[in-house]
């Protein structure tokens, strides 16, 4: 009779096959969600809960990138992809639920906690995907912290 094998142990066998898996789910999944944000016959709450579970896809993906030594290319465009997204989706939220002068009570959220999330997403987005090299934002930052020493 063959040795059952562990969970754990048939993923890292196949690796090669679930993070490529992942990586398509996450993908799909983001654009699900991107569209309840933007659908305009749910109520304000659900949008706001919807964006918010985006927003939490894009810090999984970016702790995913933070665990990872070097993430593939791929992996890198999903990240700013979906983050991109959920930017968009964000800024369209914020602007609809002022101009309209929502209320999101319901959804355990308020206009500041959500303005916080999409300055974090920024924040993701400019750490992973900045137009400077790796060596220019070294220098940037070597400039900064000398000068305040």
């Amino acid at each position: 009779m063959p040795e059952r094998q562990s969970a754990g142990t048939v993923l890292l066998v196949n690796a090669g096959i679930v993070a490529p898996l992942e990586t398509r789910l996450a993908g799909r999944l983001a654009g699900r969600l991107a569209g309840h944000v933007q659908a305009t016959n749910l109520p304000w709450a659900a949008q706001v809960v919807f964006w918010t579970d985006l927003a939490d896809l894009c810090r999984e993906l970016d702790d995913g990138l933070i665990a990872a030594e070097t993430p593939s290319a791929e992996v890198l465009a999903l990240h700013e992809a979906v983050v991109r997204l959920a930017i968009g989706c964000g800024s369209w939220l914020l602007h609809e639920i002022r101009a309209q002068g929502a209320d999101v009570s319901a959804s355990g959220h308020t206009v500041e906690t959500l303005d916080a999330s999409l300055e974090l997403l920024r924040i993701l987005q400019r750490s992973r995907h900045s137009d400077f090299s790796p060596g220019e934002v070294e220098a940037a930052r070597r400039r900064i912290f000398d000068a305040a020493a």
